[in-house]
């Protein structure tokens, strides 16, 4: 009868297959939702759509759109409009605000004022996140942008034309998430 050297030999492979599995698979509501006191703040919003941003197969995060009829009409289309993020892995908060500015800058969104202005707000607003986690952006028509995480508001931006710029990260035709916004807007003239 042979006997096996190491007969455990395969437990640290299963162990961090099963890790990385229950990480990226286990982390995040199944269906994207809007924070719950998003939810209940804006409870006149219907789905749009939702989609899911991966990077080399690993989950970033899960999204859903949301908007006052349940359609996209666009950012300045007067109608209230959501985005929810659940991420699937640690940001802090500068990374965010980083990848945020690189976005305005990318797309031309703003001038270098009012970003260095919006960047401020977000650091005053925005806070790490963990895998789990739920950020949702609430664009009503007046004007104001607010900020939820999970069940509490984290502030709100009163420029008129922050929440367009925004939002056009992930809505804007131009987008470097172009397969994440098609999923959003489900066929919606995307």
């Amino acid at each position: 009868m042979k006997k096996c050297r190491q007969p455990y030999a395969w437990a640290p492979i299963a162990t961090f297959v099963l890790a990385t599995a229950l990480l990226v698979l286990g982390s995040a509501p199944a269906h994207a939702t809007m924070a719950p006191l998003a939810r209940e703040t804006h409870a006149q919003l219907k789905e749009v759509g939702r989609g899911r941003l991966t990077f080399m197969g690993f989950g970033i995060y899960k999204t859903s759109l949301w908007s006052d009829t349940g359609k996209y009409t666009g950012l300045r289309s007067g109608q209230t409009v959501a985005l929810s993020l659940w991420y699937e892995r640690k940001f802090t908060r500068d990374q965010l605000i980083a990848i945020t500015t690189r976005e305005w800058q990318r797309l031309g969104l703003a001038s270098a004022e009012q970003q260095a202005r919006w960047k401020r707000e977000l650091e005053s607003h925005w806070q790490d996140v963990r895998p789990g986690d739920n950020m949702t952006i609430v664009m009503t028509p007046s004007g104001e942008t607010y900020f939820y995480r999970q069940d509490r508001r984290l502030g709100s931006v009163k420029d008129a034309q922050f929440g367009p710029a925004l939002l056009a990260i992930w809505l804007d035709p131009r987008t470097a998430v172009a397969d994440l916004r098609e999923q959003m807007l489900q066929g919606e003239g995307a």
